[in-house]
């Protein structure tokens, strides 16, 4: 039995990946659209030019990119499955790191189901089938497994190598991988590392001041040795973080950006103007994280916002649950990563409500399925904190209230309930997607030449100019939907 649970373990987020691959078959067909026409644009057919590598804003484009597309071009002939495949593989990754966590932990393989049914929705859809995105599942897989060397080493397991590996790691990842995700990556790190300085101190002054005093009830680890990174080890991750974050910023700093319906006036004068929108957008872009966006609008439009409004109260009333739980029954003191993710989420979605309120007053907007690969962090700290209090409490008999096991499972059943339905309905969507492409928009692009911008516009859902350009590109190499379809592979 001991075995078959190790394999579980693993075997669920190979499951869960292999049910991502059985969507993007049946939703998805081999076809450039969207970003993919600026990308083309920008960086096809040369793409072994190093000239079109050392750009100023190299890093926003992400260097692990260069050597995928190229790759991609010259063994796959410009497959957007390719680059889809690479997604799921990479979400894979950061799926077994919170794995490898749990079965280290041991914690019950029901609260770890209901971890990876909520990882594996579909609510991050448009990020699976969008191929570019790629390198932001593996830029995610990537931190989970800096969070996990950080939480081995502050719990006092940590491997060989593993104080090393925190020192290297924030460079490759934010220079190599991260893109514009480095930001709550790094500050996740800083604070982690801030967290060992300070919170040894505030133990030790605690427990000093406390001598002969029995343990508080429900503490389960109370011990001044807790950290096994010392302060000099800590001030030195902190600066292998920052270094790399700052040359991320000067790369940002020669980037133009360009956003479509932007709004143009001041935040603090629309934040005097509008405050409900900041207050409906932040709490919305909570409750995404129970019902994505497209059920919203295809099942559940009349539903007043309020409602909405409501479920992101839940959500967030559960990142507080969890955080006091982290504290109250001593979890921060053995372990870390549950807190890691907990900051992570959080300040993902202030960054998204800092860099999107400009596109008011759609106040669902960070709603959009495009966010929920960064939101979910926050979601997996709060189920491992689920899970981890009640396994402490089972083995230790460490004494938990009941009204806040009952609000854990409620919060965590919310939680299942809306990801399920999340990923019934856009599975079942699917297949509609895959005729809309097959059987029209494939024709509109195999025709380019004799459609009209505002056709192949609205087909290739990319509203700039240059798409005939970029068709004309693939068309002359034989590339992607001009190409032979045997290179790309099949998921």
């Amino acid at each position: 039995m001991e075995r078959s649970g190790k394999y579980m373990y693993l075997g669920l987020p190979v499951l869960g990946s292999l049910f991502y691959l059985l969507y993007l078959y049946t939703a998805s067909i081999d076809m450039v659209y969207s970003d993919y026409i600026r990308l083309i644009q920008s960086y096809l057919p040369d793409v072994w030019n190093p000239e079109k590598f050392f750009v100023p804003d190299l890093l926003t484009r992400i260097p692990v990119n260069y050597l995928e597309r190229a790759v991609n071009v010259t063994w796959f002939g410009y497959s957007v499955m390719f680059d889809r495949l690479l997604g799921v593989l990479g979400f894979g990754l950061s799926a077994l790191c919170i794995g490898s966590y749990a079965r280290r932990h041991s914690l019950g393989m029901g609260w770890y189901t209901v971890m990876m049914l909520v990882m594996f929705s579909l609510n991050k859809w448009e990020m699976l089938y969008n191929g570019t995105g790629w390198a932001h599942f593996l830029a995610f897989a990537c931190f989970f497994y800096n969070y996990l060397v950080f939480d081995r080493v502050y719990s006092g397991r940590g491997k060989k190598g593993d104080m090393r590996r925190l020192f290297f790691l924030p460079a490759v990842i934010t220079i190599g991988v991260a893109g514009p995700y480095c930001a709550i990556y790094s500050m996740t790190l800083i604070l982690a590392a801030l967290f060992v300085i300070a919170g040894k101190r505030l133990l030790v002054r605690r427990i000093s001041g406390q001598a002969g005093a029995r343990p508080e009830k429900g503490r389960a680890f109370n011990r001044p040795e807790k950290g096994r990174i010392s302060n000099m080890q800590a001030a030195g991750i902190i600066f292998c973080t920052v270094w790399p974050l700052i040359a991320y910023m000067w790369s940002d700093s020669q980037a133009v950006y360009e956003h479509s319906g932007a709004v143009e006036i001041p935040l603090m004068t629309a934040l005097g103007q509008q405050p409900e929108f900041f207050l409906k957008f932040f709490l919305k872009s909570f409750a995404s994280m129970i019902f994505g966006v497209e059920l919203i609008h295809r099942r559940m439009s009349q539903v007043p916002d309020m409602v909405w409004c409501l479920a992101g109260l839940l959500v967030l009333g559960s990142y507080v649950l969890a955080l006091w739980m982290n504290f109250r029954y001593g979890l921060a003191e053995k372990t870390i990563l549950p807190l890691m993710l907990l900051a992570g989420g959080g300040m993902n979605h202030l960054l998204v409500l800092a860099s999107r309120w400009i596109f008011m007053p759609n106040d669902s907007y960070g709603m959009s399925s495009r966010y929920a690969l960064q939101y979910q962090v926050g979601i997996l700290g709060i189920l491992l904190t689920f899970a981890l209090v009640w396994k402490q409490s089972k083995d230790n008999n460490t004494h938990c209230p009941r009204a806040v096991r009952v609000m854990a499972v409620t919060a965590a059943g919310v939680l299942l309930a809306g990801n399920l339905l999340t990923t019934a309905e856009e599975f079942s969507f699917g297949k509609h997607r895959k005729y809309h492409n097959e059987m029209e928009v494939k024709e509109i692009v195999l025709n380019f030449e004799n459609e009209t911008d505002d056709t192949l516009k609205a087909a290739l859902e990319y509203r700039k100019d240059g798409i005939r350009e970029a068709l004309t590109i693939l068309k002359e190499n034989g590339w992607n939907i001009f190409g032979d379809n045997s290179k790309s592979p099949t998921p």
